[in-house]
C-alpha cells in the first residue's frame, strides 16, 4: 500500500427522514416548442399538508415512467422526507408527456427548459441538483453540460459518455444484446404499443429470451422486416443506430455525446461499476468534469454491474466479493447533496477522490450459495488512473506465454467461422440479462445460456488463443487503464479481434479445472480500427474511417479494455484470451467487409493470424502497482 492509496469506508449510513411528503401529480411543464412534459413534484409535508417555504430541488428525468419505483434510484418521497423538493419528469414522448420520443437528442433542450421552469416556482429556493442512472444519467449530463443558471451539484450513475462507443457500438462492432433488448423494452411500453394491445403483446413476446435471441441471430434488422416495424417511431431511431456505424455527425449530436469542457463547474459525484457497459463513459467523465474545473469531482467504482448500482450487493455475476463490498448508494448520494447543495458538513473532502473496490482473489472455494468466494477492499486514490500505477506491457509469445520479456518472432493462427461464434459468458452487459448475465463468470459454456451448446471451457475452442503467465510468485495488483495492441493479418477483407483479461484461479476441490474469472473484455473491427483520443479523457472513439484489409497484410489494432482494480493472488495466472467473436454481446462479423446494415453476402471463414515478437510486439498493457 502506497501513500497514494489508503483504505476507505466510503459507506455512509442513511440518515433518518425529517418530514412526511406530499405529491403534485402530472403537472404539465411547457417546453420551448410548446410540447408539455408530465412532471410529478414531491414536497416536504406534515400531517398530509405541504409545508410552507422553499427547498433545494433534486431533478430526475426518465423514459421509464416517473411513477414507477426504480430499483436503482431513490424515489421522490426519499428526497422530500429529507428536506428537498423532488421533481420527476417523463421524457418527451414517454408515458404522460406529449411529443415523440427519440432516444437521447432532445434531452438537452428539454432538460434546460425544465430547470428554467423549476427556478420560477415558489417551492424552489434557487438551488437545483440533477441525478440519474443509465438513460437518465444521460438526461442529467445533458443538463450539466449546458450549465443552466441554478444548477449547483450532480450525481451521475452508470451513464454513457459517448453513445456511439458506449451503447450502440464498441470498437466498430454493434452491441447486439444491448441494442435489441433496450429498443424492444422501450417500444413495448411506448405510446404506439399502449394504444394497441396487439402491438404491446407482440413486442412483449419478442422480449422473451428465445425470441430476442432469434432477432440477434439475424444481425442487422431490415427496415420493416422485424417486430419493430409495429412501432415506426422506435424502429426509426434503431435504423439510424445500425446504419451509422461510422463515427459521423449523427453521433456528435448533443445527447449522444457530452461537451465536458462546457459543463457547469459544480460538485460532481460519479458512480461506476467494473462490469458495466458504460464503464468507459464514466471513466472518461471523471477526467472530463475535472479538467479545468475547481469544484470537487469524486468517483465510486465498484465491482458490480449495471443494474446493481443501487445496492452494490455482495454478489455480482457468479462471484461473491465479501462483506466489505456493499454500499448504500442512496446514502452516498444524499451525503453528496447534503454537503454540496444544502451546505451541511458531511465530512467529504474537496478536490479529486476515487473510491475503487479492488477485487482480491480468494482461495478457490465455493460459498454456501454456490458462488466463487473472492474478496476485496475499498481503496482511495487522488486520481484515476492511480498515479503510481505503472503501465507495463506483457508480451504475447508464440508458445502462448504472457511475459514482460519480448519473445522471439512468431505467429499463431486460427480459423474464425461466423457460423460458430464464441459465446458471451458474463461481462459488461447492461440490457438483456436473461440472455447474457452480467458480471464475472467462469469462462466456460453453460447450457442454460442460449448461446452455449455445451459446458466446455471457452479456452478449449480452436478459435481461442490463450496466453498466460506462469503461476505468479507473489500477489500482483492491476489497477488502472488496460489496452491490448495486436499485430494481425487475415485472409478476409474484414474481421474482428477480441481480447479478454482473466484472473485464472488454480484448481481447487470446488473447482477441479480452476476458475477463469473474466475481468474486462473488448473488441475491434479491423475495417473500422481507426480511432482518435476524444476530449480531455482517455477515451478511444473508433470507426473514424473505413479501411479494409489486404490479404496477409499485417496491421496493428488496439482493443480498449477500459479498466479494473484487481489483486491477482500468488499461484494464480494472468491470462489473455484472443479470438474473433463474442456473441451475442457483439454482432457476428461475416468477414465480407460490408457495412453492418447492408450485409447481403454469405459469411466466409477467415484465417486470422496474431503476429508476435520484436518485429510485431503484440502485447497487453497492464497498470501494475
Amino acid at each position: 500500500m502506497t501513500e497514494t492509496a489508503r483504505p476507505t469506508a466510503a459507506r455512509p449510513v442513511l440518515r433518518a427522514p425529517d418530514y412526511d411528503h406530499a405529491v403534485l401529480y402530472d403537472v404539465m411543464v411547457p417546453m420551448r416548442d410548446g410540447t408539455r412534459l408530465a412532471t410529478d413534484i414531491y414536497l416536504p409535508a406534515a400531517d398530509g399538508a405541504i409545508l410552507p417555504g422553499s427547498w433545494p430541488v433534486v431533478l430526475e428525468r426518465t423514459p421509464y415512467d416517473k411513477l414507477r419505483t426504480q430499483t436503482n434510484t431513490p424515489d421522490g418521497a426519499f428526497w422530500a422526507k429529507r428536506g428537498y423538493a423532488a421533481v420527476r419528469q417523463d421524457c418527451r414522448g414517454r408515458f404522460g408527456s406529449e411529443g415523440a420520443f427519440i432516444s437521447y437528442p432532445s434531452e438537452g433542450d428539454d432538460g434546460v427548459d425544465t430547470v428554467e421552469w423549476i427556478r420560477t416556482q415558489d417551492w424552489c429556493d434557487g438551488r437545483i441538483a440533477v441525478t440519474g442512472s443509465s438513460y437518465y444519467a444521460s438526461t442529467a449530463q445533458a443538463i450539466l453540460c449546458r450549465n443552466p443558471p441554478g444548477l449547483v451539484a450532480a450525481v451521475i450513475r452508470v451513464g454513457a459518455g459517448d453513445y456511439h462507443e458506449d451503447g450502440a457500438w464498441s470498437g466498430g462492432a454493434f452491441q447486439l444484446t444491448h441494442n435489441v433488448n433496450y429498443t424492444l423494452g422501450l417500444a413495448a411500453n411506448g405510446k404506439e404499443a399502449m394504444a394497441d394491445p396487439r402491438v404491446a403483446r407482440a413486442l412483449t413476446e419478442a422480449l422473451a429470451p428465445r425470441a430476442a435471441f432469434a432477432l440477434m441471430q439475424r444481425g442487422p434488422l431490415a427496415e420493416g422486416g422485424s417486430v419493430l416495424a409495429l412501432t415506426p417511431s422506435y424502429e426509426g431511431w434503431y435504423q439510424e443506430w445500425q446504419c451509422h456505424e461510422r463515427y459521423d455527425a449523427f453521433w456528435r449530436q448533443d445527447g449522444y455525446r457530452f461537451d465536458y469542457a462546457a459543463a457547469a463547474d459544480v460538485p460532481v459525484l460519479l458512480v461506476a461499476t467494473w462490469y458495466d457497459a458504460f464503464l468507459g463513459g464514466m471513466l472518461d467523465a471523471f477526467q472530463g468534469y475535472a479538467a479545468g474545473k475547481s469544484a470537487p469531482v469524486h468517483m465510486i467504482a465498484g465491482a458490480g454491474y449495471h443494474s446493481s448500482v443501487y445496492t452494490m450487493s455482495e454478489v455480482a455475476g457468479d462471484v461473491a466479493f465479501g462483506p466489505a463490498f456493499p454500499i448504500d448508494v442512496p446514502a452516498a448520494i444524499l451525503q453528496w447533496f447534503d454537503q454540496h447543495v444544502k451546505g451541511l458538513d458531511r465530512g467529504l473532502d474537496g478536490g479529486r477522490v476515487v473510491h475503487a473496490f479492488r477485487i482480491e482473489g480468494g482461495d478457490g472455494r465455493r460459498t454456501a450459495a454456490g458462488n466463487l468466494q473472492a474478496g476485496g477492499s475499498w481503496q482511495r486514490f487522488p486520481a484515476w488512473p492511480p498515479p503510481d500505477a505503472v503501465p507495463t506491457p506483457f508480451y504475447l509469445g508464440a508458445d502462448l506465454s504472457l511475459s514482460r520479456e519480448i519473445p522471439d518472432d512468431g505467429a499463431l493462427s486460427f480459423d474464425y467461422d461466423p457460423r460458430n461464434p464464441v459465446p458471451t459468458v458474463g461481462g459488461n452487459v447492461s440490457s438483456g440479462l436473461e440472455i447474457v448475465p452480467a458480471g464475472p463468470y467462469d469462462q466456460r459454456g453453460d447450457t442454460k445460456l442460449l448461446q452455449c451448446a455445451d459446458t466446455r471451457p471457452l479456452a478449449e475452442r480452436p478459435d481461442v488463443l490463450v496466453f498466460q503467465t506462469p503461476p505468479l510468485a507473489a500477489d500482483t495488483e492491476i489497477s488502472g487503464m488496460i489496452s491490448v495492441v495486436l499485430h494481425v493479418s487475415s485472409s478476409a477483407v474484414d474481421t474482428d479481434f477480441t481480447a479478454k483479461l482473466i484472473d485464472a484461479y488454480p484448481p481447487s476441490a470446488d473447482y477441479p479445472d480452476g476458475y477463469a474469472m473474466n475481468l474486462q473484455d473488448g473488441i475491434v473491427r479491423a475495417r473500422l480500427r481507426a480511432f482518435t483520443q476524444a476530449g480531455p479523457g482517455y477515451r478511444r472513439i473508433y470507426a473514424q474511417r473505413e479501411e479494409t484489409l489486404r490479404p496477409e497484410e499485417i496491421v496493428e489494432v488496439t482493443i480498449d479494455l477500459w479498466a479494473t482494480s484487481v489483486l491477482v493472488r500468488a499461484g494464480h495466472r494472468i491470462r489473455l484470451d484472443v479470438s474473433s467473436s463474442n456473441f451475442p454481446r457483439f454482432d457476428v462479423n461475416p468477414n465480407t467487409g460490408e457495412p453492418f446494415a447492408a450485409r447481403r453476402l454469405p459469411p466466409v471463414v477467415a484465417r486470422n493470424i496474431v503476429h508476435v515478437g520484436a518485429a510485431h510486439p503484440s502485447h497487453v498493457v497492464l497498470p501494475l502497482r
